[in-house]
C-alpha cells in the first residue's frame, strides 16, 4: 500500500483510486469488510477521508454498502460472472472488428507490430511460468485493440467492466495450460486483425471472451487434477 499526500486538493479521489487498486490486485479479498481505520493509519489520511472514498466506490460495482453493518469488498456470483462476460464480449468483439477495419484502411498502421511485440513478450512469460507477468500483457493486449479501435466511449464502458473482472480473470490464467490457450486466442485475433478482416476479428474475439469464461468454471476441476 502506497502513502498518499495529505496536502493533496483531491485527496479523496486519491484514496478512491488507491482502494480501487487494492481491490483490482486482490489485496483486498472479496467479502472482506473495509477497515477504515486500518486504511486511514497506512494512508496517512483521515477516517473522513477514506469513509468518503470508500461511499464514493458504491457506484462502481466493487464495494457494497450494508446498512448497520459497513462495507464490504464485492463478491461477485456466478451469474453476476456471466453476465460480465457477455457484456465484455459483445464490446471486446465490436472494438476488435472496428481496429481490423482502421488496420484495413490504413489508419492503424502501427497497430500489427504493436501487438507482435506484445505476443512475444507473452510467449516469453509463458516460456517462464510467469503468471503476473502474463497478465500484465494479457491487459495490454486487449487495451492495444481497444485504442486502435478509437471509440472513446466503448474503451469507456469495457475499463469500467474489467475493473469487476480483474480477480477471476486472473484465476482463469493461474495454470499454464491456460495461458497457453489464451495465447493461441490471442494469435487468431492478432491475425485477423494485422489482415484487415472485421468479421474474422469478431469472430476470434468472441471465441477467445468464450473460452476464457469457459476456463474460469473448469479452473476448481484443473485445480484439483494438479494439485495446485
Amino acid at each position: 500500500m502506497k502513502p498518499i499526500g495529505a496536502r493533496r486538493a483531491t485527496l479523496a479521489t486519491e484514496v478512491r483510486a488507491e482502494i480501487e487498486r487494492m481491490i483490482v490486485d486482490g489485496e483486498l479479498a472479496a467479502g472482506e469488510k473495509m477497515n477504515e481505520l486500518a486504511l486511514s493509519n497506512a494512508m496517512g489520511v483521515s477516517r473522513g477521508t477514506v469513509r468518503e472514498a470508500i461511499r464514493s466506490l458504491a457506484d462502481s460495482g466493487l464495494i457494497d454498502l450494508i446498512a448497520n453493518r459497513g462495507a464490504f469488498v464485492h463478491e461477485t456470483t456466478l451469474a453476476e460472472v456471466r453476465n460480465l462476460y457477455d457484456l465484455r464480449g459483445a464490446v471486446f468483439a465490436m472494438a476488435c472488428a472496428a481496429a481490423a477495419r482502421r488496420v484495413n484502411e490504413g489508419l492503424e498502421p502501427d497497430l500489427p507490430g504493436a501487438l507482435q511485440a506484445n505476443i512475444e513478450q507473452m510467449k516469453a512469460a509463458i516460456a517462464e511460468e510467469d503468471v503476473p507477468r502474463y497478465y500484465e500483457l494479457n491487459i495490454e493486449f486487449h487495451d492495444l485493440l481497444l485504442a486502435g479501435a478509437q471509440n472513446p466511449k466503448a474503451k469507456l464502458i469495457y475499463d469500467n467492466l474489467v475493473k469487476e473482472m480483474h480477480l477471476f480473470r486472473r484465476k482463469g490464467l493461474s495454470l499454464p495450460t491456460n495461458m497457453e490457450k489464451s495465447l493461441a486466442e490471442h494469435l487468431d485475433i492478432a491475425a485477423a486483425v494485422d489482415n484487415g478482416k472485421p468479421e474474422a476479428a469478431r469472430r476470434a474475439a468472441i471465441v477467445h471472451i468464450t473460452e476464457g469464461f469457459s476456463r474460469y468454471m473448469k479452473l476448481p476441476e484443473q485445480e484439483a487434477e494438479t494439485g495446485a
